[in-house]
């Protein structure tokens, strides 16, 4: 069948040549309309919701806000974990699902409970779902200046005119900001003129609220017109808020402004952002929605926000500081460099090998156009552009199969002084079944990576699926393009093969053969040493998961005690950023403090992220690498800032780190149990034993306690026999510093809050001595009406599996992650641990072992359907077998490259292994196939070997050096990316050398051995007549 389509692209070549030139173009389309981004997006299908609950403490939070809102989440369909975070005023509930669940599902699951959780929480919160993102979702940080201006005026800008602008910009699905007083009205009550007038604080939120309201009347027809009746009550000014009138006694209107203070206040402030050493500034980030284009989002919000500079007020400057895109383009630039020098290397050893420019530029051809159909099956899959999914594709293996047809053309026509079209319809029919069977066989090793789950899989399958894609356009083009145009471009060829092929055979691999030959047992001493080398080398080797990849930049994790103010962690950060500002190699260091308005990352105010903004790598010092240098700020930091806790990581790292284990570092120690107090120990125990281990770093814990309260409990007893019922107990004290929200001031079409609040006491000795107004124009202190003490709680309760838990963190510097975290388990099965307590390791280890586990049950299953199908093309084992001994020498010469390079195994290489297995299985069937076809013809075992080895010299190394020179700027490069692919094309390079050596040098040993005899008993046996009876 294969010969016969070869023959119908001959014969209609010119057909074949245009027809596929314009199914190239979709290729085209599909490549400039391709989704890209930096790497794959590996956040789990999970949806937030969050819940604002002013004043609560996080116990509070807790017991009020977040477990009734798990209570109504639980048993959503096709959940997997809800875990929760509850700060001083918010609560954060995730809840995760089936990573094959769209998100749109899991976010109509998650609403259709939304109102049993609002009716759960009642008055404490409104619970609302976040927004629809990722741990790639924040592509575009900002921050904005105006001189000469307070920061509310600047935050203001932020949220009516930016902000507003970019949430219209398709693709954004939220614009975050920290920084800045939000402007809000403050109704300033004076408890004296309150008392005076025998008036109480709900008479006056009463009068606000009625006050404030627009409605509709209708309409009144006047002729052939119709008017429109409404009643404009907004607020549009503070002195209209000030005039509402609150009472009316003997005529005399008591209004706002009699009892109190109204003035444009400042709201509450539980962020803050920072930048360059020089104080505060007002911060911005754009949030990108689940599955958008990176790429394309950025590029329309700088446009947009260049849109937005036009029209601000003069003076004010917007500073951009980090976007996805720059990342995006320098990752897909190593990729592009990659892939160009891989594709000219592998058409110079074409060249080189097949001695003919026509032949070679004819193979070459397939290069682009396999590309080209990759890129249209990925549009077609929904594949992204990426450093994984374009960052693999080895030219070698794609033009593998043309070389088959096209050397053995080659050879034909010098052979039978035949035409190029017979030629190439001839090697069709000769190589057409093999070439089949080798690419099912490649395909068949990609199969564990198809199967991964979970993060492994996201990361690994749209490169398995790439390279599949380009394989399968590369098998079609052999049959019919490259025939097509091959019959046009070959002339005439030439006797013998090219001069370095018989310079390599005559000098080298001629003599070494038959030296093998002659010696078995040296055959044998060879692999057997190669196979040492190899375990000995893996006993060695380190483990981890992936590469980490090099962003660019750090993001500084500070943690300070709980107890500090808003105020003095400003201070902090300033501090930070002047002390990583002394490094040359720094740019710029911006901070944002605390949780933002959406609360998609709950940090409490002594928490901060510090985004280290780094100058091009050519600009650093002499000798500084990216270890050095956060080794070195992590002394400058502890050194000036004692008792502050610092992680160094990296903004996507750390985004898509803590969404995914709720850990924003290399290693998360997750401690289980009921009682905070003993978590809370437990955790420091933990923390001590893990600062012990060689290469860690950044070690901290959560802050479970020291978050000073001051709790006010009512006495319904006293306040009773004063005519008070403690809810009025509660709205006062709610109003000495958040206040009551009243409704809203319109000013265009900008709209703050109305807040109504008490004077704030100047200390917490003071709240004794507050004047609570009381029923017929009395007061009382508070301290009659309550019990007042000042405590110590947590300042954060994090649950997981609706249990409490605790996080110990870690980063990794200097060792490999695997033997890290078998030394942090050891030394945590030392540790006994109360009933009902347990630890897990989460964080990057937990997905590697997840792939582990699947990769031993995957991988033996792989090698055991290659021996089937090797089985099935040979027709009996022992073949099979023989060509299967090439997959542990392949492997101890992947190994060893690791070795030599002074790289960890990881998943990475585990993939290249898998591809290697794929092509030295190939090539070793084909040499076998050689073997058994001499062997049938009667050639003695020895010679019938030796011919083999030699007649298959040239398409073996030809496959494996086009193979591993596809490889090779991959495994040099060294720009941002790189480190992910360097483990993959190492081991893939290495463990052809050795696969390659022993494929020509001692698999024809051992195949003369093993198949000489049995393959002369068949043709015995097929020669014997059978019985009579």
């Amino acid at each position: 069948m294969i010969g016969a389509i070869v023959a119908a692209c001959v014969r209609h070549r010119w057909a074949v040549l245009l027809g596929t030139v314009l199914l190239s173009l979709l290729g085209v389309r599909a490549w400039r309309a391709l989704p890209v981004d930096a790497v794959p997006d590996v956040t789990n299908v999970q949806v937030q919701v969050l819940t604002a609950a002013p004043g609560l403490s996080p116990l509070e939070v807790e017991a009020l806000v977040t477990r009734p809102v798990e209570l109504s989440l639980a048993g959503l369909p096709r959940t997997t974990l809800i875990r929760s975070v509850s700060r001083s005023g918010v609560s954060a509930v995730t809840v995760v699902f089936d990573d094959d669940l769209p998100i749109a599902e899991a976010r109509s699951f998650v609403a259709q409970r939304l109102p049993a959780a609002r009716e759960a929480v009642r008055s404490a919160g409104s619970p609302e779902m976040g927004p629809m993102t990722t741990g790639l979702g924040e592509v575009l940080h900002f921050t904005m200046r105006w001189p000469g201006h307070s920061a509310a005026e600047i935050r203001t800008l932020l949220d009516w005119e930016v902000a507003y602008a970019l949430r219209t910009v398709p693709g954004v699905v939220e614009v975050n900001g920290w920084g800045g007083d939000t402007r809000q009205v403050d109704v300033l009550l004076r408890p004296a003129d309150l008392l005076a007038r025998g008036l109480t604080q709900e008479d006056v939120e009463r009068a606000l609220l009625a006050g404030g309201t627009s409605t509709g009347g209708g309409a009144i027809v006047r002729g052939s017109e119709q008017a429109m009746i409404r009643l404009d009550g907004a607020y549009r000014s503070v002195d209209a808020i000030a005039a509402q009138v609150v009472a009316t006694r003997d005529g005399i209107p008591t209004l706002v402004r009699d009892v109190a203070t109204v003035t444009d206040g400042r709201a509450f402030r539980l962020a803050a952002a920072t930048a360059d050493g020089e104080g505060e500034t007002v911060y911005g980030m754009v949030q990108m929605i689940a599955g958008g284009n990176a790429h394309e989002i950025v590029a329309r919000a700088r446009e947009r926000l260049t849109e937005i500079g036009e029209r601000l007020p003069p003076g004010v400057e917007v500073r951009v500081f980090y976007d996805r895109a720059s990342l995006v383009d320098r990752v897909l630039g190593t990729v592009r460099s990659s892939l160009l020098e891989g594709a000219v290397v592998v058409i110079v050893v074409l060249l080189l090998l097949l001695g003919d420019l026509r032949a070679g530029l004819a193979v070459a051809t397939t290069i682009p156009l396999a590309m080209l159909g990759a890129f249209a099956m990925m549009s077609v899959s929904g594949t992204t552009g990426n450093l994984m999914s374009l960052g693999a594709i080895d030219f070698g293996l794609v033009v593998d199969g043309a070389v088959v047809v096209v050397e053995g053309a080659l050879a034909t026509m010098a052979l039978q002084k035949t035409d190029a079209s017979r030629a190439l319809v001839h090697e069709a029919h000769v190589v057409g079944r093999p070439l089949a069977y080798g690419v099912v066989i490649i395909a068949i090793v990609y199969v564990p990576v198809l199967l991964l789950e979970g993060v492994e899989g996201k990361l690994f399958r749209p490169m398995a699926l790439t390279v599949l894609f380009a394989l399968a356009t590369a098998i079609v083009l052999t049959f019919t393009w490259v025939p097509a145009l091959a019959s046009l471009a070959l002339r005439r060829a030439h006797a013998g093969d090219p001069w370095l092929v018989r310079l390599l055979r005559r000098r080298l691999y001629d003599p070494a053969l038959d030296f093998l030959l002659q010696r078995p047992w040296a055959a044998l001493g060879i692999a057997g040493a190669m196979l040492a080398a190899g375990i000995a080398a893996g006993a060695t080797r380190g483990v981890e998961f992936v590469p980490r990849l090099e962003e660019g930049d750090f993001v500084v994790q500070v943690t300070r005690p709980p107890s500090v103010s808003l105020d003095e962690s400003i201070a902090g950060t300033t501090a930070v950023e002047q002390a990583l500002k002394r490094f040359p190699e720094v740019a710029t260091v911006i901070s944002r403090t605390g949780s933002p308005d959406v609360a998609t990352d709950v940090m409490g105010i002594e928490q901060s992220d510090v985004f280290v903004m780094l100058r091009p790598r050519a600009t650093w010092r002499p000798g500084v690498t990216r270890e050095s240098l956060a080794g070195d700020m992590s002394e400058a930091l502890h050194r000036e800032l004692p008792g502050t806790a610092f992680g160094f990581t990296q903004p996507i790292e750390m985004r898509t780190h803590e969404l995914l284990g709720g850990t924003k570092s290399d290693v998360g120690l997750k401690i289980f149990g009921d009682d905070l107090h003993l978590l809370e120990q437990l955790a420091a125990r933990v923390a001590h034993e893990v600062s012990s281990i060689p290469g860690a770093a950044d070690v901290r814990t959560e802050p479970l306690s020291g978050l000073p309260l001051l709790t006010i409990r009512p006495d319904p007893a006293r306040a009773g026999r004063l005519g008070l019922p403690p809810s009025e107990v509660a709205k006062a004290v709610e109003g000495m510093k958040a206040g009551r929200p009243v409704g809203v001031l319109v000013d265009g079409e900008r709209r703050f809050d109305v807040r109504v609040l008490f004077p704030p006491p100047p200390s917490p000795e003071a709240m004794t001595t507050t004047l609570i107004p009381l029923p017929g124009g009395m007061s009382a202190p508070l301290g009659q009406l309550a019990e007042i003490k000042t405590e110590e709680g947590p300042a954060i309760v994090s649950r997981e599996g609706a249990r409490r838990r605790v996080l110990v963190e870690a980063n990794v510097r200097g060792r490999d992650l695997g033997s890290f975290v078998h030394e942090v388990k050891a030394r945590l099965a030392e540790q006994k641990l109360p009933p009902g307590y347990h630890i897990e390791v989460a964080g990057q280890y937990e997905h590697l072992v997840h792939a582990a586990t699947r990769f031993a049950v995957l991988v033996p299953g792989t090698l055991l359907a290659v021996f089937v199908l090797l089985y099935l093309s040979f027709g009996e084992g022992r073949s099979a077998l023989v060509v299967l001994t090439t997959v542990p020498l392949a492997t101890s010469g992947g190994i060893l490259a690791l070795a030599a390079r002074d790289l960890p195994v990881s998943v990475s290489a585990v993939v290249g292994l898998l591809a290697l297995f794929g092509v030295a299985t190939l090539n070793s069937s084909v040499l076998v196939a050689a073997l058994r076809e001499r062997l049938a013809a009667g050639e003695e075992a020895m010679l019938a070997a030796r011919n083999a080895a030699r007649s298959r010299f040239r398409p073996v190394l030809t496959t494996a050096l086009v193979a591993a020179v596809g490889f090779v700027p991959m495994a040099v490069a060294s720009g941002a990316g790189a480190e992910v692919q360097r483990p993959l094309a190492t081991v893939v390079i290495g463990g052809l050398v050795t696969s390659t050596i022993l494929t020509l040098g001692v698999l024809p040993t051992i195949g003369a051995r093993m198949l000489g005899r049995s393959i002369r008993r068949e043709e015995a046996a097929a020669d014997t007549p059978p019985l009579r009876a």
